[in-house]
């Protein structure tokens, strides 16, 4: 696919020639990411005609109305670090936003930011502990755009316990619709500021992102102001050691646990109490081998501790979870000290030892996430399948039915080379959480690869009748709509609503959607 000459010259126009490029060395830049061969059949997506770099909503809003003058399909990505951000079948533009990277405002008063899509995590967390506030941090890194996290997929992580799901942080927002229109949503709408994400008249942050976000299909967000919770910390943190094995000195007002439960139902009690009490910072479930890797420089090492490790130990420590407690006071923090002691003494929790370097790579995984690349990556590549937002007693019988009923076969057969019964896991603001199997296999043996591939049909086709909501990131990682499909039956057919949402909202349809949902011709 190309760009007719009149077409590209539009786009020319409105980014300079220095922000737009059909080279095709450049172009191959934007057609690899992992996990694409178990979607498309192939490691590579298809190349794209162009890619366009703007630097400002009205360039944005200029791209879009040249690709809807002549039918083109687009997705913006910022960060680009999962499957929906630039893979697909079918060749689109990529809208790359990294040259619109800017926090706007801080206001530590009403606690908020306002930043711009490429905007990391990290970057926001750095700036905004300099005045005693955090944003929510998400599971899959630091390096995530807060505005994608927030307002275009998921975000949980795990300070999610404490300053809730990212997907409820939105405030005030800019969106550029898919025909070009800029809608300016909550109070920005009317000119009273970026404090609110509603009003006046109904809420739209329901149809801009729902529960996983529409994934680019649905236009463009250019600014959003998100919510801050306050950072009891230092205002800043200074990390020792090669990436990623990162480890610092941990605060004095704050405590770090690796916890081990004896059942599934001692983890799930102790969470629910733990919500009650609202003293967490962070809390996720992961198992004793994330602190391993956090603390190993490779994967030879960890390999290698691993294999020097009780043969019982994956199974010994099944159900681990990791905790971070932070307070304003010393006072407060022996208060918070002394209710964790007896929420493990109540349900029996085993906190698993460690010296200085591990509880320090374990906290600043904690407060930043950096550890989760590591932590996916032991492998070629990876799939988070069976992954879901419901109660956390749900959640549990999810990873444990699918772990049982599907994941092992695949084991025996020798196809999978890891997979688990819910090795990571995020605690949402609420009794509900988030959970993912990460099945990881080998991109380069074409078995392997059909298991990973028959895995999620499976996670898709069985969770819906279980009653369990839907697995492949409530159906946002299965292109082509067949999770939607298959639980469409068993969820009041939302999908037909989502279908009528991007019709009304994107008439011509270049909004690219593989992602999100395309209406029926």
């Amino acid at each position: 696919m190309s760009l007719s000459r009149e077409a590209y010259h539009a786009l020319e126009s409105i980014v300079g020639p220095e922000n737009i490029s059909e080279e095709p060395a450049t172009l191959d830049g934007y057609c690899f990411i992992w996990a694409n061969e178990v979607h498309f059949g192939d490691k590579f997506s298809a190349r794209p005609p162009a890619v366009v770099m703007p630097g400002s909503t009205a360039e944005v809003q200029g791209i879009v109305k040249v690709c809807n003058r002549f039918n083109i399909k687009y997705r913006a990505h910022a960060s680009g670090w999962e499957v929906p951000a630039i893979s697909a079948k079918e060749p689109f533009i990529p809208i790359d936003l990294r040259r619109m990277n800017r926090i706007l405002e801080i206001d530590k008063n009403n606690k908020f930011a306002v930043v711009e899509p490429y905007v990391s995590v990290q970057f926001l967390f750095t700036e905004t502990i300099k005045q005693g506030l955090r944003p929510a941090s998400v599971g899959c890194g630091p390096s995530a755009s807060i505005i994608a996290s927030s307002t275009s997929h998921f975000g949980c992580g795990t300070s999610s316990i404490s300053t809730d799901y990212a997907g409820r942080t939105p405030l005030g927002l800019e969106w550029v619709l898919p025909d070009g229109e800029i809608l300016r949503v909550g109070s920005l709408g009317t000119g009273s500021g970026w404090f609110s994400g509603d009003g006046p008249g109904p809420g739209l942050r329901g149809i801009m992102r729902g529960l996983a976000g529409t994934n680019g299909g649905l236009g463009v967000i250019t600014r959003t102001a998100v919510k801050l919770t306050p950072w009891y910390g230092p205002a800043s943190i200074k990390a020792r050691g090669k990436p990623n094995a990162y480890d610092c000195d941990v605060p004095d007002n704050f405590i770090v646990h690796q916890l081990i439960f004896q059942s599934r139902e001692h983890m799930n009690n102790f969470f629910i109490s733990l919500v009650e009490e609202g003293v967490a910072h962070g809390f996720q479930r992961s198992g004793v081998a994330v602190a391993l890797m956090l603390v190993t420089e490779s994967n030879d090492e960890f390999f290698g501790m691993i294999k020097d490790s009780p043969p019982d130990m994956a199974e010994l420590y099944k159900f681990a979870a990791s905790i971070l407690v932070d307070a304003a006071s010393p006072g407060e923090l022996r208060y918070r000290e002394k209710l964790i002691d007896t929420l493990l003494d109540k349900y029996e929790v085993m906190s698993f030892p460690m010296d200085d370097k591990m509880r320090g790579a374990l906290f600043y995984n904690l407060v930043t996430g950096q550890g989760t690349q590591r932590a996916f990556r032991l492998s070629g590549s990876f799939l988070s399948a069976s992954s879901a937002q419901e109660s956390w007693d749900a959640m549990g019988n999810t990873s444990r039915l699918c772990a049982e009923e599907i994941w092992a076969k695949y084991e025996a057969e020798g196809k999978i080379a890891v997979a688990g019964e819910a090795p990571w896991g995020a605690a949402l603001g609420d009794w509900s959480g988030h959970v993912e199997s990460i099945v990881v296999y080998d991109q380069l043996d074409p078995e392997s690869v059909q298991a990973a591939r028959d895995i999620i049909a499976e996670v898709d086709d069985r969770l819906p009748k279980w009653s369990l909501g839907m697995g492949s990131f409530e159906g946002c990682l299965s292109p082509g709509e067949i999770a939607q499909k298959k639980a469409a039956p068993y969820c009041l057919d939302f999908m037909g609503y989502e279908k009528k949402v991007k019709k009304l909202f994107d008439p011509n349809l270049v909004s690219e959607s593989t992602w999100y949902v395309t209406p029926d011709k």
